[in-house]
């Protein structure tokens, strides 16, 4: 199941059940949503409108304090809403003008006491529409929800969210994209000399849960030593109007070795992108959701030197990655200094090309002409995006208005 959600109101529960369409626990355009909601009465009612009702909305809200007054900023956009009752008042059918009514078994007004089942089958539009979201000043919500309403009674419903990804369409041109800058840093207060900082990734583009490979190479030659430090920054940005709030958040911030003054270093950092990250959002006209790289110098009493690079964050299941491609072109991470204590067993340790084979040679490539590093495997197998399989025919005489109340669910 997706979840299960349930309501008690008196003498009625609703009980809300989604089914779950794939290991992940996601949906996105074009997929359908089904599953029963489950009504529970101790004595016999009488029902004004009974149905399942599946919104996609984005907000953003906040307020901001001056010492004169107080302004608060807001916006909404819907997406779709879509309605399949069960039971409607006879008086309202047709009168539905902000959301689209979906058919299906419709039943009388009289619920007898008892367990009932209520199938629903919604299916998601078929557009772009951005990832479910929380923010600091909004969100971006896809929300299931029963509601049960009777005449001069309290209106029972019970509600869950859906966690919606987009399709991954237009973002591939962007997977082979390298990305690689310097910067130079003179040091004037308290310390002389410069650092200089250079950062290499080989993509732009990476799916939540994947490492994102750097390469670092520093060279000290100020009078103060160094720390080298590497961020994955969210950055969250909220429209109302003419009217911006941004927000950031830290995803990974690390710091690694320290860089004495005189020496140069090469590292090889990997950063592990969280697999629930929200993924990069350019598809609301409200709320922004963007990522960078930061690589810098923590230098005492001066400015540090630090060069950022954007990341695209696709979802989980929707990974494509060129092949590894290794480390820039004379790029060889200094070896840790080895103590010599005690002799290496058997003779002298093995070298370090016997340890770290090149992977310019073309014997121990995945596949010919792999060391361009220009072009995927040809014979790879790319990821297929099927259609929407078509709604079966309903049949009314399969249905029941009653279960039993020993019906599992």
């Amino acid at each position: 199941m997706a979840f299960t959600k349930q309501k008690m109101s008196g003498s009625i529960k609703v009980r809300l059940h989604c089914n779950k369409i794939n290991e992940s626990n996601t949906f996105t355009s074009g997929d359908i949503v089904e599953g029963k909601v489950v009504l529970e009465v101790t004595k016999e009612i009488n029902v004004d409108s009974f149905f399942v009702k599946l919104t996609g909305d984005a907000n953003v809200h906040w307020t901001e304090q001056t010492s004169f007054d107080e302004t608060t900023y807001r916006d909404h956009d819907r997406y779709f809403k879509l309605k399949q009752y069960f039971i409607q008042e006879s008086s309202k059918k047709g009168q539905e003008r902000d959301a689209t009514l979906v058919s299906g078994e419709t039943y009388g007004p009289v619920i007898r006491a008892g367990s009932h089942v209520f199938p629903f089958r919604l299916q998601l539009p078929q557009q772009n529409m951005p990832a479910s979201f929380k923010g600091y000043y909004g969100w971006v919500r896809y929300v299931l929800m029963g509601k049960l309403n009777r005449s001069w009674k309290p209106t029972s419903t019970t509600c869950g969210e859906l966690t919606f990804l987009p399709r991954n369409d237009g973002t591939r041109d962007h997977l082979l994209q390298p990305q690689s800058a310097t910067q130079d840093k003179k040091m004037k207060l308290f310390s002389s000399g410069k650092m200089s900082l250079t950062a290499t990734t080989y993509k732009t583009t990476y799916a939540a849960g994947e490492t994102i490979t750097v390469f670092v190479d520093i060279d000290n030659s100020s009078s103060r030593d160094g720390k080298l430090k590497y961020s994955l920054i969210q950055q969250q940005m909220f429209l109302a109007g003419r009217t911006t709030k941004r927000k950031l958040r830290y995803i990974v911030n690390e710091t690694k070795d320290c860089i004495p003054s005189g020496e140069k270093q090469k590292f090889i950092v990997n950063l592990k992108i969280p697999r629930d990250l929200t993924v990069t959002t350019k598809n609301c006209r409200i709320i922004n959701v963007q990522y960078q790289l930061k690589v810098s110098l923590d230098v005492s009493f001066s400015s540090d030197p630090e060069v950022m690079f954007p990341v695209v964050i696709l979802p989980a299941d929707q990974q494509w990655c060129p092949p590894w491609q290794g480390p820039p072109r004379g790029f060889q991470p200094y070896p840790p200094p080895q103590p010599n204590l005690v002799p290496y067993p058997g003779g002298p340790p093995p070298s370090y090309a016997e340890v770290y084979p090149n992977l310019n040679d073309p014997s121990v490539l995945p596949y010919p002409g792999a060391a361009a590093g220009l072009y995927p495997n040809p014979n790879a197998m790319l990821p297929v995006f099927y259609p929407t399989p078509s709604a079966p025919v309903y049949d009314p005489n399969q249905s029941t208005k009653e279960s039993s109340p020993n019906v599992p669910y």
